[in-house]
């Protein structure tokens, strides 16, 4: 047998009201503050596997171009690898730096996390675009027009000089 829904009048007669400013959402987020992304040098570009030079005037004046601010793990654009957003980049002491949000929402992020903490994991690889040009006087190939889309940490950097914790561990120093 089939049974009838009912139909219930009702008169919402109180307003619902909230403070927009109260309500949020707690992740816990862990911030680096000031990073090392980039500094000045040499380094492979992973892509063409061609070295190019960064020099500290084009990655001042790169420094605030930002397209994304994505933070990922080892460059990659899966989406549970996807772990915070870089704020705050500033070309300060010589290199750039920025503010590392992780937001410990999946388990890769609150691993990376762990390993950050406990001194595994430090180090960083922007991404980037770039206008290239040959320097005839020294047969190098320099990058201008620096374009930031983002940063990944990763275990090994090109530039070598990359730290999440400036004062924390490096290349084989652990």
């Amino acid at each position: 047998m089939c049974k009838k829904n009912e139909r219930n009048l009702h008169f919402p007669i109180i307003p619902f009201e909230y403070n927009e400013k109260i309500i949020s959402k707690s992740t816990d987020v862990r911030i680096y503050r000031e990073a090392v992304l980039l500094t000045e040098g040499e380094f492979t570009d992973s892509i063409s596997r061609s070295p190019i030079m960064y020099t500290k005037a084009e990655i001042s004046k790169g420094s605030s171009n930002w397209s994304n601010n994505y933070l990922n793990l080892d460059h990659s654009f899966e989406v549970l690898k996807r772990l915070g957003f870089v704020k705050n980049p500033i070309f300060r002491d010589g290199c750039l730096k920025g503010d590392l949000y992780i937001f410990p929402i999946t388990q890769a992020a609150r691993d990376v996390i762990a390993q950050i903490d406990n001194g595994l994991v430090n180090w960083l690889s922007v991404e980037i675009t770039t206008e290239d040009y040959w320097n005839n006087k020294d047969n190098k190939r320099y990058a201008s027009n620096i374009e930031f889309m983002g940063a990944a940490i990763v275990l090994m950097p090109a530039d070598k000089n990359t730290r999440i914790n400036p004062e924390g561990s490096g290349p084989g120093k652990f």
